[in-house]
Formats: C-alpha cells, structure tokens, sequence
C-alpha cells in the first residue's frame, strides 16, 4: 500500500519534516497549508524537495468551510479556492482536502452544499484536481461520513469524491457499516487516526488526543478494511493531532508513525477474507510471537554490592553460573534471576536492566523487530550459546527474546550447574523457595510522554492487549496506569506513567518484581524472620477494608497482623498481597496470591503503596 503522513503529525518545520518523513520509509505526504505558509521554501521548491526524496504529496489541505456558506459570501471562498489551486499546481498536487463547515453560520441546506461543492469541483476539474470532502466530526451540520457522502452524491460531479478519516468516523460512534453503499472509486482519500476513548469535546479530543494505529481503543483496522473491500486503492495516510507528536522530534515521531501502519497491516491481513482483492494490496510482516511466559528478570550489580545477600534474605539460591560471562543464575521455586556484574561507576547497588520472555519463533519475533524498525540491543554471544535477540523498548527497558524450553536458544542452555557442594543447582529450588510460583508480572515507569510508544512497542511486536488506563493519586501528583497482557502466554506487563511535582521522587525503569506463592501469609512471616523491610500498613486501611468486603473479625485481625493487603472482584475471585519496602535495587517486591481466577492487580490499595514509598 502507498502509505502517507500528514505535515502536521510531526513537530518543526517544514524543511526538517520533509527528511524525517522520507527517512521512515514513507512514500507521501499531506501538506498542511500552515507548514507551507510558514515556510522559506517556495511551492516549486517543496515539490523538488520531495521528488528528491522520493516522497509524492498525495494531498494538500488549504480551505475548509467551503459549503454551507451564505450565497452571498460564497463568492470569496471560490476566489480563495483558485489562488490555492494555483499553489496546487506548483506543488504538483493532485487531490484538495475540503472539510464540511464548522462555523456558528454555517447554512443546513444538504442541496445547497452540494451546490457549492459542484461548483468548486467545476474548478478543481479545469486545474486537473480532484476534491476530498471530508466530514468532521464537530462539523455543524454535516458531522458523519454518512452526511458527506449524500452532499458528495448530490454534488454528482467527477471531480468531487468523499475523504474518509477513521477519527472522524469512529469519534461519533459510527463503524464500517456507515460506509455500507460507497463505491471504492468515489472514496478520494483515507486518512488514519486512533485514539484512546476519553469522554471530553470531539474538538478537543482531536486536537490533543490522536494516536497512531496500534496506541489507542479506536477500531481502525475494520474502517479500513470496509474502505478497501469498497475498491479503493489510493493512499492510506496518517493524520494525527496530538500534544505528544508536538513535542517530539519530527524523526522519532516518523519511526513511530511508519510502525504503525506496518501493524495495521498486520490486522489487515487477519481481517480481510484470503483470496479477496482488497487482501492483495496488504503486505504482513513476519508474525507476532505466538505466546509470550516471563523467563527471568537480569540484574546488574558491582561487586561487593548487597545484591546477591538481598535474593538469599528473600529465599533464592545460587543455581548456575554462565558458561563465557560474569552472570550468576539465582532461583527461588519458579522465579529466576540472573546478575550480572557491572563497573561500580555504573551500578552502585543493583537494578533490573533487562527481562527475558519465552516468545516463540524467536526468529521471526527478530524479524518483526525489524521490519516494525524497533531497535536491537548489542550482545555479544560465543559460539553455542543462546541467540536472544536483544531489543530496547521507547522507555529504555531491555527485552531478551528466548526459544522454549528444549530448543537450542533456551536461555537456561547457558549457564551450567554449580559444582558439587553448593547450595543449589538448575534443578534446585531452595527448600524456603518451594513455594514460589513464578513472575507474576513487572511494572515499569515509563515517562508520560512515551506512555503510547511503550504500549505501542510490547503491542505490535509480542502481540500484548493493553487494558484500559487506570489514574491514580500520589502524594506529589498523579500515576496513570496501563496494563497488558498476550492473548496466549503468562506474561503481564504493567506500565505507569507518573506524573509528578518537580522536585520530588521520579523513577524509571522496573520499579516492581511481583511473584506468584502459594502460601502469602507464610511468605510475609519469613521474609520479616529474614529481616526483608516490608512496607508499613496503616490502620485505617483495614479499617476500611472491613468497611468494603465485611470480612470476619478473625480475618481481618489476620491480615493485619502480618501486613497483607486484600481485593476481591465481582465474580469472588481474591487477591492476598504484600509489599516490600522499596530496596537497595530501586525496585520493590510484590508476593501475590491469586484466588478464584482473580485477574486484576489490587489497583483499590494502590494509593496506600503510593503513599508509602513516597
């Protein structure tokens, strides 16, 4: 597919967006009209700037509310049309964006816009154009696809054809039946937005809130295939509005932007029957993985750091030892841990630098990686060892891609059992660990705006569904909280992105290892034995939590004694949890039990955790 990306989706000027574009592996552009007023270049030099670069300009938007205007004043909107289409020309642009009226004046007369719309398609027809009417969704009076393809019908004009914006369309609660009816060869462009669902003005949400395919909640993928079933074959072409893309390089939101559009062919191709035309034109890249289990989360410590006496107070033993690097493996029941050392200079004490998953094929998990332009990390690997695939998420979090177990590059193929006499071994849990399950999942801090590249990232490229965004109040701001989970696999990932007062505490990176147990309670009785600092509960959470769950006298004086926390969802299913305070590593422990299929994180305690560790 000829894939696009409007002007004002990137931050700059004009003369650094035209590279970055170009750099992305893009094949066109929308050209906003205010980048090209605000310009030195001239329209002739644009257009040789691009044929350069190998980009076409697919679409240039000068004018909106052009129909529905007082008779009497339509005569100024065909002056500005014909200088603009003059400007077009130069461009050597082919097809003029048009969007409905917006203006408190507007005129609801469906035939008296389509009148308006003949007329200026008279003019674009004699300069060799084409208009895309486009709908928008705070439109006065016409504000749905479908009130903008009956002003294009009875426009009945060859020259004027209707634009599609999936925002547009999905903002006002349409899907892709709304553009049951519509020929594919009077659809005259197709631009893309997501978003997430916020309630607010469609103006604003517009304005502020776009996100590329893949970062949002919008059902993107279902109005393009209908676009594309319909017949149309002309540029798919990113439109996104956001205060994010304002802020970020005009080269890194390009990268982002080209990814997204490589998964919305993927979904394409899943959406669109095999064998249809309209799949012809998709091109999918190498699949997701086809499950995704936590292997094992990497530490890096300096010698003589309090590392490895922390995992033994929290009850892992020394099981293996790398066979070519300094990385010792320490288990705990099910969950692994690997350490590395690292220069003092560069790691005081220790902290999660890179989590490994089992996410089979590893090779076509590469590949992808690849295609969808995320970046590889260095590892140097001797012969015989593991592949592990390393990649760097936006945030900066390392993701080492391992085979299953039995296959050549399983990461526990590296490292070879402790010599006789030791204290573990690979096949060795520790007797305090035997109730250790396994990673239950990791939380990250993510800063705020790198939120929806992060999401973006585990989602196209390990295939992770994100939840809804969850807020939460802290004691200097505000945390909003995203989970994700693969549709196949034991994987779950939490991102946070906080939110806070300048000056206080600000942490990136895995701030939080939480591990399944059978048995929390005994857990919380050995780690305080062990002398782990776990995290003070006030009194007037379980007061509260009577207050919510009527629990038993009996357990609830239970769970304060030990310092566990407690949720329970709708259908039954319980949560039984406790904290660690956070440790010398920069991140904190969570040990969890999960009962009755409870699937959520404890997200009411949240605010409690929050002010602790303040």
């Amino acid at each position: 597919m000829h894939q696009g990306i409007a002007t004002v989706s990137l931050s700059g000027r004009l003369v650094d967006k035209l590279p970055a574009i170009a750099a992305a592996g893009f094949d066109g552009l929308e050209l906003f009209d205010n980048d090209l007023v605000a310009s030195a270049l001239t329209p002739r030099e644009v257009a040789a700037r691009c044929a350069d670069l190998g980009l076409g300009i697919d679409l240039f938007q000068p004018v909106r509310d052009v129909e529905g205007v007082a008779p009497d004043r339509f005569g100024a909107v065909e002056h500005r049309f014909r200088v603009k289409l003059g400007v077009m020309a130069e461009l050597g642009a082919t097809t003029v964006l048009c969007c409905s009226n917006a203006l408190p004046d507007a005129v609801d007369d469906v035939d008296l816009s389509a009148e308006q719309l003949h007329r200026l398609g008279d003019l674009a027809a004699e300069a060799g154009v084409v208009i895309a009417y486009e709908a928008l969704a705070w439109g006065r009076h016409v504000h749905r696809v479908g009130q903008a393809w009956e002003v294009v019908r009875r426009a009945d004009h060859p020259a004027v054809t209707l634009a599609v914006d999936t925002f547009h369309l999905l903002s006002r609660g349409d899907g892709p039946q709304a553009l049951a009816g519509v020929p594919g060869d009077r659809i005259g462009f197709l631009q893309v937005a997501d978003a997430p669902v916020l309630e607010m003005g469609l103006l604003e949400w517009s304005r502020h809130h776009r996100c590329f395919p893949g970062q949002g909640a919008l059902d993107v993928a279902g109005v393009v295939a209908a676009v594309l079933e319909a017949g149309y074959r002309g540029p798919l072409s990113l439109e996104v509005f956001s205060d994010l893309v304002r802020e970020a390089a005009p080269a890194v939101t390009a990268r982002d932007a080209k990814r997204s559009l490589v998964f919305l062919e993927d979904q394409l191709a899943t959406r669109l029957p095999a064998g249809s035309p309209a799949r012809e034109v998709v091109t999918a890249s190498p699949p997701a993985a086809a499950r995704v289990d936590p292997a094992f989360v990497e530490l890096a410590a300096s010698p003589g750091a309090d590392v490895e006496r922390l995992l033994e107070a929290l009850g892992f033993v020394a099981a293996g030892r790398h066979r070519s690097r300094p990385v010792a493996l320490w288990r705990n029941g099910g969950a692994h841990v690997v350490v590395s050392e690292a220069p003092a200079e560069a790691m005081a004490t220790g902290g999660a630098t890179a989590l490994g998953v089992v996410a089979p094929p590893v090779a076509d998990v590469a590949a992808r990686a690849a295609a969808l332009l995320w970046p590889a990390v260095d590892v140097v690997r001797s012969r015989g060892e593991a592949v592990l695939p390393g990649l760097a998420t936006p945030s900066g979090l390392h993701v080492l891609l391992s085979a299953e177990p039995g296959q050549a590059d399983h990461w526990r193929g590296d490292f070879a059992a402790l010599p006789p006499g030791a204290t573990g071994g690979l096949e060795a849990g520790g007797a305090a660990g035997a109730g250790w399950v396994g990673l239950d999942h990791v939380a990250v801090a993510v800063p705020p705006d790198l939120l929806a590249q992060e999401v973006s990232f585990h989602r196209t490229l390990l295939g992770l569904e994100p939840g809804p965004v969850e807020e939460f109040v802290e004691p200097h701001g505000r945390l909003r909280s995203r989970a994700l989970r693969p549709a196949s696999g034991g994987l779950r990932l939490v991102l946070n992105a906080p939110e806070t007062a300048a000056g206080a505490p600000r942490r990136r990176g895995v701030t939080q290892l939480a591990y399944a147990v059978t048995d929390v309670r005994a857990e919380a009785v050995r780690l305080r034995e062990a002398g782990v600092p776990l995290m003070p509960v006030p009194d007037n959470y379980y007061v509260d939590l009577g207050a919510r769950f009527s629990l038993p006298d009996e357990a609830l004086a239970d769970l304060r004694a030990h310092g566990l926390l407690y949720d329970r969802d709708t259908d039954g299913g319980e949560l039984v949890h406790l904290y660690t305070a956070v440790l010398s590593t920069g991140f904190h422990v969570e040990l969890l039990e999960r009962r009755g299929g409870y699937a959520g994180y404890g997200g009411a305690s949240t605010h409690v955790r929050l002010a602790a560790q303040a």
